[in-house]
């Protein structure tokens, strides 16, 4: 399966898109571009592309936002979340590109969600969302997305000068959650630890080393 998986992105968590984005804009040395809205979930994302395929994505609520028919993704909806990223952008989780979601929810050794088809503008992709719309074991297991070929959002982004070095992921469980994600992918950008559940984002700026938690 690990041969058909990549990493695809991060999620940054931020009260506010625009005070976020600045924040991480600032941090980083690097501007970001602008993303789109969520209608379903109510957000809205900046993103900056990394390495290869793999881009950051700064989210937040969206207060111009239709009302909601379900819970916001990412635990946005949840009060330690809301606390966690009210004074800065934090990271949230990671996601893993698939090339069959539905076999591999089927295979991949935890519950990641429904699948929902999503689309936005010209781009459709299919992407793993637990109905209660929390995050999967604190963030530290990942979504799964499946794109439509050709359509992946890192196809319109500028490079950059910013690369992701390591996601490290802390777990009361290390071996349970090494099993899970070496069946899923084979990646030295992905480390776990034990600890309290946390993950951890190394990248590498023109100003060295950053770490968002």
């Amino acid at each position: 399966m690990n041969s058909r998986c990549r990493i695809d992105h991060i999620v940054i968590g931020s009260s506010n898109l625009i005070l976020g984005t600045s924040a991480m804009e600032s941090k980083l040395s690097h501007k970001f571009s602008p993303g789109g809205e969520h209608q379903i979930m109510g957000t809205h994302n900046n993103l900056l592309k990394l390495q290869t395929n793999i881009y950051l994505e700064v989210i937040a609520n969206n207060p111009n936002a239709d009302k909601l028919t379900r819970p916001r993704w990412f635990s946005l909806d949840e009060k330690k979340i809301i606390e966690k990223i009210k004074d800065t952008p934090r990271a949230l989780c990671w996601v893993l590109e698939v090339e069959n979601i539905e076999d591999t929810v089927k295979n991949c050794g935890y519950n990641p969600g429904e699948i929902l088809q999503l689309s936005r503008d010209s781009m459709n992709w299919k992407v793993t969302v637990p109905t209660d719309g929390k995050l999967i074991d604190n963030g530290i297991l990942p979504i799964l997305i499946e794109w439509n070929k050709d359509q992946h959002p890192s196809k319109k982004l500028s490079n950059s000068s910013v690369s992701l070095n390591r996601i490290s992921l802390y777990h009361q469980e290390p071996k349970k959650i090494k099993q899970i994600i070496s069946n899923l992918i084979q990646s030295d950008l992905i480390e776990v630890s034990e600890g309290a559940p946390k993950i951890e984002l190394i990248l590498k700026t023109q100003n060295g080393e950053i770490i968002i938690d």
